[in-house]
């Protein structure tokens, strides 16, 4: 029972949570409220009409992530990428993100929000759980933040994240649009695998929970990589909500102009500085090597929460050649005298900073997580090794260090290779044939 609380006020927060989440939450706390549970089911709308090679109709189409946009990352790399490439085509393309809401939003809905989830859940578990009750609170305010935007003007709602296509999926009993939905990360099984959400608790039912719904609502499931698959069908997914449209990109360098810095040869590696993406295995691998690193420099291109204890490994290794760059938007520019680009990433899916290495021509290391085997032949397109595998590492950094040859030859078939598949133009227009497959009008 709540303490200084009114019986008017506890029935203004009758209702916090979408009636899914609350039949979790019950059976999760052994809670019998059954009659709380008419849950009107998601389901899709779209309807199928087969391939189409080419349509003159226009659409409006609606990206949506619950993360922030813009920003740095791949996540937001790839709607730019997508809106740029339909806005190219002629369609009318926008993005809704948090960072659109305002103060009001922000300062006094989503706390006045968190109050309600937070007085519900005590008083009806005796419990309350603070990554639930924020997440909650920002769900609800952001689902009415997009009600505001006169969704019934788009042809086309494209989620981008978990939670935006869970909400798109309750709001499209309404609107009824065609739903696709592109991952972009693991979000629950990630975070049980790093510890960051305990196996069987509260927060895996409820964000699992959430997941489901979403695929569930989803009309065609369009994956950066055919690595998602399995992990989708874990939580629901069926064969034929799933397509594979690899990540293009629009990336522009004068590929003639590849030098050398100050005669030596250059060793990149552009990431944010996280523990996910094995900087530390990389400093370790060129500690093995260098009697070979004789002109050479090593540039790490990137910010993040590792820098400092990246830097104090530096000097305990004793490595004099490195540089820390810190986060640059000269990424074209960088790689230009790059000749070997180095990612070993021990958790990823279809980073955007190799495809740009393609690109630029670039002799690539990196590991076989998630999609990057897809874009990344081993021994053709580059020199793939097993995450976390530094005596591997050290043994392709030292191959491609004392042969040119092999690094030219990379660095060409992974070019030829990004230019044929890997485009903004091949992906939108991939991604335009899906949209139109699902149009009623057609």
């Amino acid at each position: 029972m709540l303490l200084n609380t009114t019986r008017e006020e506890r029935n203004e927060c009758n209702s916090p949570f979408h009636t899914s989440l609350l039949k979790i939450m019950d059976e999760y706390y052994q809670i019998d409220h059954k009659k709380d549970h008419i849950i009107e089911p998601f389901q899709t709308f779209g309807i199928k009409k087969g391939s189409i090679l080419s349509n003159t109709n226009k659409l409006k189409i609606l990206y949506v992530t619950f993360l922030k946009y813009p920003n740095t990352g791949g996540l937001s790399n790839y709607i730019t990428s997508l809106k740029t490439g339909f806005e190219k085509y002629g369609h009318d393309v926008d993005v809704i993100s948090p960072t659109q809401m305002t103060a009001v939003h922000l300062e006094q809905d989503i706390p006045k929000d968190a109050k309600c989830a937070r007085d519900f859940m005590l008083q009806r578990y005796g419990i309350v759980n603070e990554k639930i009750i924020k997440n909650t609170s920002f769900l609800n305010v952001f689902k009415s933040f997009l009600r505001e935007k006169s969704l019934e003007q788009y042809d086309v709602f494209h989620a981008q994240d978990l939670f935006s296509v869970f909400l798109l999926g309750q709001l499209n009993l309404e609107y009824k649009k065609p739903l696709f939905f592109t991952p972009h990360g693991h979000f629950t099984k990630s975070r049980l695998k790093f510890n960051k959400i305990e196996k069987g608790s509260i927060e895996e039912a409820y964000f699992s929970e959430i997941e489901k719904q979403g695929i569930r609502a989803a009309d065609q499931i369009i994956t950066i990589s055919n690595s998602f698959h399995p992990p989708l069908k874990d939580y629901g997914a069926k064969t034929e909500q799933l397509i594979t449209v690899h990540t293009g990109i629009h990336f522009q360098q004068d590929f003639m102009s590849k030098q050398e810095c100050n005669n030596n040869l250059v060793i990149s590696c552009i990431s944010r500085l996280s523990p996910r993406k094995g900087h530390d295995i990389f400093l370790k691998a060129l500690s093995q090597i260098q009697q070979d690193l004789s002109n050479v420099e090593v540039w790490i291109v990137g910010d993040g929460v590792m820098r400092e204890k990246l830097e104090n490994q530096v000097i305990q290794l004793g490595l004099d050649n490195i540089k820390f760059f810190g986060r640059r938007t000269d990424i074209p520019e960088i790689l230009s005298s790059s000749a070997i680009y180095v990612l070993p990433t021990i958790n990823d899916n279809f980073p955007i900073s190799v495809i740009e290495a393609m690109f630029s021509r670039q002799a690539i290391i990196t590991t076989n997580c998630g999609g990057i085997p897809e874009m990344i032949q081993n021994g053709k397109t580059g020199i793939i090794c097993e995450p976390g595998n530094v005596q591997q590492l050290a043994d392709a950094l030292k191959l491609l260090l004392t042969n040119k040859d092999l690094r030219e030859q990379l660095g060409r078939e992974a070019q030829v290779y990004s230019r044929q598949h890997l485009t903004q133009d091949v992906m939108v227009s991939k991604i335009e044939r899906i949209y139109y497959s699902f149009m009623s009008n057609i």
